[in-house]
């Protein structure tokens, strides 16, 4: 039976109002105590998770920022990667001119952002946490964790992720989160290394570890856990990646919460 259970948010635990129902809050309390692990695994800001986890009164390891930062069950910092700084200048060197790209950074405890005057999946409201604006000539680029690209046009960000690969190879992880939501972090960490380092840790097989995603960001954690089940709005290109996953409900279904509920016979509500 599985240990640990890992779950991507947004599409995936969260609601498309980006909450957590009373549902869900129940079940993955039943978990936990029922000696369970959980692992929140997001490309959110480490600041932002902890507000989820805090809302929640719960102890949980956390996957921050698609794996730049790892925190345990008792919020100790375990691992930390930043982009190299050459390399975060050079990467919103390519956008901050581009007015379809909003350039978005996490640097430390802040959110960063190089403009607000389009549309584009920017989202603020969805986050606890506050944005700033940048001028990329007056940046300090260390201890950046994440740089994305955010744009209603897709196809400028799907040419972008392989201008960005072709250039930067495995230094950098690059990833769509949601199809206007281009990610980038360290090539030396992942949600999938994040979920290796916590089950090393615990001393639990990767093959007790049960894995919940519905983004390109969620590919690498989802192929190593023992079970890997998408959501049924998953990105496409996921669904043909994995095709031995189980895809489930919708995220607005509370999905997740019903089909562990199901199969740790937790409650029959």
């Amino acid at each position: 039976m599985y240990r640990i259970i890992t779950v991507d948010l947004d599409g995936t635990l969260l609601s498309p109002k980006n909450k957590i129902t009373k549902y869900t809050k129940k079940i993955i309390k039943l978990l936990i105590n029922k000696g369970l692990y959980i692992i929140f695994a997001s490309g959110r800001h480490h600041v932002d998770m902890m507000h989820i986890r805090d809302n929640l009164n719960i102890k949980i390891f956390m996957i921050t920022s698609n794996g730049a930062k790892v925190y345990d069950l008792d919020n100790t910092l375990i691992f930390e990667n930043d982009l190299n700084t050459d390399i975060a200048r050079k990467l919103i060197s390519l956008t901050h001119l581009d007015l379809d790209i909003i350039t978005q950074v996490y640097q430390n405890d802040y959110w960063y952002i190089n403009s607000s005057k389009i549309q584009n999946n920017f989202c603020s409201s969805l986050s606890s946490l506050k944005y700033k604006y940048f001028n990329p000539d007056k940046f300090n680029f260390n201890k950046v964790s994440k740089i994305f690209f955010t744009s209603n046009n897709f196809e400028k960000l799907f040419n972008l992720e392989k201008y960005i690969i072709a250039l930067l190879s495995e230094k950098v992880n690059v990833s769509f989160s949601v199809p206007g939501c281009l990610e980038v972090i360290s090539g030396k960490t992942s949600k999938g290394y994040g979920l290796k380092l916590i089950s090393n840790l615990l001393g639990i097989s990767l093959k007790e570890c049960i894995t919940f995603g519905d983004g390109m960001n969620d590919y690498d954690m989802l192929k190593i856990s023992g079970k890997a089940c998408i959501m049924q709005n998953s990105d496409l290109r996921l669904k043909n990646l994995l095709p031995d996953a189980e895809v489930i409900g919708h995220n607005k279904d509370d999905s997740v919460a019903i089909f562990l509920n199901k199969i740790f016979f937790l409650s029959n509500v």
